[in-house]
């Protein structure tokens, strides 16, 4: 029976064979057995992966390394432990909120060390790494300034908060204005996240260095440097309600807090590096559910030292 179907099937697809009124009844047997197991096989691929795209996502954040800054001798041993450390939590990504290091050489040796984690890491500006008049100079070195990402089921927006404000000058007791070329880089940015649209079906998280608002009394400095000050800070909180985020990771206060403020949550991290009020270093390790709402762990590194 075997030897008729070869012969009967040699002239003849098996689509063919299927349309016809008669076919060999062997072939056709044979067909529609490896149609079943083929639609079998598509349709577990299918159920898997819906599994695996709604599936609980876990980001690890890691933030304010500052590797070469003189407050912080211990810099790079601390990040050696927070990659070993995440790496033994079997992240999904690796998101760094900023201030890498004090200059392009620590900046290199912290990318050398992180090219030790596992999961994906994806690189946010901070104002250690990117003031009024090297922007340039950053995007050679870590490319994208402001981007989008995607990990299982869940978008991330990262924003560049330097071109939110001049933070080149800590001890300004005003909000100094941008130069003409970074003010450009800054409606560029505001022009793409306009662009941006909400993910149908799918959570959006946003991803920057500077908190836009204090968390309560909290950094006690009162400076500007600290947050985001208007015009631009009105024009961020819009934004992110028209993508429709509703959690925000951000760093540059080396202090885990979470907080809310106009229906959004900041998840601020903690530090690797040093501590200007207290607190502990290590980073943040968050549980992003399926219905998009964030739980935060802050896990310390042992031992640590500033």
């Amino acid at each position: 029976m075997f030897s008729a179907a070869l012969e009967c099937s040699s002239s003849l697809s098996a689509w063919d064979l299927l349309r016809q009124n008669n076919p060999c009844p062997a072939t056709r047997f044979y067909t529609l057995m490896s149609i079943k197991k083929l639609l079998i096989v598509v349709l577990w691929t299918a159920f898997v992966l819906s599994i695996t795209c709604s599936a609980q996502v876990t980001i690890a954040q890691i933030s304010d390394t500052h590797l070469g800054e003189k407050r912080a001798p211990h810099a790079a041993d601390n990040l050696r432990t927070t990659v070993e450390t995440i790496n033994a939590r079997h992240v999904d990504a690796v998101v760094l909120t900023g201030d890498i290091g004090e200059n392009p050489q620590y900046r290199q040796e912290a990318k050398a060390i992180l090219r030790s984690l596992k999961a994906r890491l994806y690189y946010v500006p901070g104002n250690h790494d990117v003031h009024t008049h090297d922007l340039n100079e950053y995007r050679a070195e870590f490319g994208k300034d402001y981007y989008r990402f995607r990990v299982k089921n869940v978008d991330f927006i990262v924003i560049d908060s330097q071109l939110l404000g001049n933070y080149d000058k800590y001890e300004a007791a005003s909000p100094p204005p941008l130069p003409i070329n970074t003010a450009a880089e800054s409606e560029k940015m505001f022009a793409w996240l306009d662009q941006q649209q909400e993910p149908a079906g799918r959570i959006m998280i946003g991803a920057q260095h500077i908190p836009a608002v204090r968390d309560g009394e909290f950094p006690p400095d009162k400076k500007p440097y600290w947050v985001i000050s208007e015009p631009y800070l009105s024009r961020e909180i819009d934004l992110l309600h028209k993508l429709g985020v509703k959690h925000m990771l951000v760093g540059h206060w080396h202090n885990g807090r979470v907080f809310e403020h106009d229906g959004i949550t900041w998840h601020v991290a903690p530090a690797t590096s040093w501590l200007p009020w207290g607190g502990e270093l290590g980073f943040a390790i968050h549980t992003i559910a399926t219905d998009g709402s964030v739980r935060t762990e802050f896990t310390a590194l042992p031992n640590a030292q500033p």
